[in-house]
């Protein structure tokens, strides 16, 4: 390793990083409340923070915006976008030396690919991130502890299996991930097609590495089609379009929850484990307010904002001293995990992306992409 790269990494584990090459930065924190202070005064000076995060911007993500609003006098500038859009416009922005965005939310995968790259940057010292006492499901320095990147996790998630009631009755299962590879539930399912940071490509790796080849062909048989729109899947298994959905967060969830009851469909809390998904977030590089970027992270990680999430129904959070809107669908803070979860950097940065990659075969096989 090069010097250059060990020093870097010294910097973040101790919070003396650089904050980046934007001009008139202060002098790097030393996690004392006056360099705090020094920060929040210039990041204030800057004024403006851009803040691109994976997916549609939802109640949860503007109430936080305008509290941080209210808070510091800082704008936000929402530029929602999945990871395709947001490398495209972040790197033609680049390009032309013009970087607008500061930081990056998605699932942590995402997050840790752009740390693997070093596309991220040192955030310092982060007063709520060394708060004495907060009960964490994961710490949100753990990666940054291990010297692996500069990614700050920031919530957690899970995945359930969704079950319409009719086509699938309780008694029939399935109740496991294991169970789906039951050629009972033959054209019974639809997938979150496994491409790039998604749900479904969180299933077909974790499903690959605990049963192996057998049962991702097993269970892409019974596949009756793939989608992408991790919203709108979970309406039609309410309405019975399908029987089993592959796999809803618990923020997919959500909008059929508002159903009338009895509903007609059950979430599965799976038998061999729930799928965990921690949020990241990313002070870029070449980030043009890296201060107004550090005050904001260290808010988000704050049991103010941390319970905006816990509001939104389904909303995902990391600390365990927020109380969920609807605790049902905050399964993830207790439930037993799946194997290899919580995700360790190696996976979420590289064998994510290889062994999801193991799908593609059969899903070609069984005529579901080309």
């Amino acid at each position: 390793m090069k010097r250059r790269q060990t020093l870097a990494q010294m910097g973040s584990v101790l919070g003396l990083g650089a904050l980046g090459a934007a001009a008139g930065s202060p002098a790097r924190a030393q996690g004392t409340t006056g360099s705090w202070d020094q920060v929040v005064a210039a990041a204030k000076k800057e004024g403006l923070l851009v803040w691109s995060f994976f997916g549609a911007p939802g109640d949860a993500t503007q109430r936080q915006a305008r509290e941080f609003e209210k808070l510091y006098g800082i704008k936000v500038e929402l530029a929602p976008g999945r990871t395709g859009d947001f490398e495209a416009r972040w790197n033609a922005e680049r390009a032309a030396g013009k970087a607008s965005i500061d930081i990056r939310s998605s699932g942590s995968p995402e997050n840790r690919r752009l740390a693997a790259r070093g596309l991220d940057q040192p955030f310092g010292t982060l007063p709520a991130a060394v708060e004495p006492g907060v009960p964490w499901i994961l710490d949100p320095l753990v990666d940054v502890k291990a010297g692996n990147g500069h990614t700050l996790m920031i919530t957690c998630g899970g995945y359930f299996i969704l079950v319409n009631n009719r086509l699938c009755p309780p008694e029939r299962g399935p109740n496991s991930y294991k169970d789906l590879e039951d050629p009972k539930f033959k054209g019974l399912i639809v997938l979150s097609e496994p491409i790039g940071p998604s749900p479904g490509s969180r299933w077909a790796a974790y499903g690959w590495k605990a049963y192996g080849d057998d049962y991702l062909r097993k269970v892409i048989d019974n596949v009756k089609a793939l989608t992408r729109a991790e919203i709108e899947a979970p309406k039609q298994i309410a309405r019975g379009e399908y029987g089993i959905f592959i796999h809803p967060t618990q923020v997919g969830a959500a909008d059929i929850w508002k159903l009338p009851k009895p509903h007609p469909f059950r979430l599965v809390v799976p038998e061999d484990g729930v799928m965990l998904l921690f949020g990241g977030m990313n002070l870029l590089k070449d980030a043009p307010h890296p201060n107004a970027a550090r005050v904001f992270m260290n808010y988000f990680l704050t049991k103010s904002a941390q319970q905006i999430s816990a509001d939104d129904p389904g909303g995902p959070f990391i600390r365990k001293d927020v109380t969920p809107r609807i605790p049902e669908l905050a399964h993830f803070a207790t439930a037993k995990p799946f194997p290899n979860n919580p995700d360790t950097y190696e996976f979420g940065s590289k064998l994510f992306f290889e062994w999801s990659a193991k799908a593609e075969p059969y899903l070609k096989a069984a005529g579901l992409k080309k």
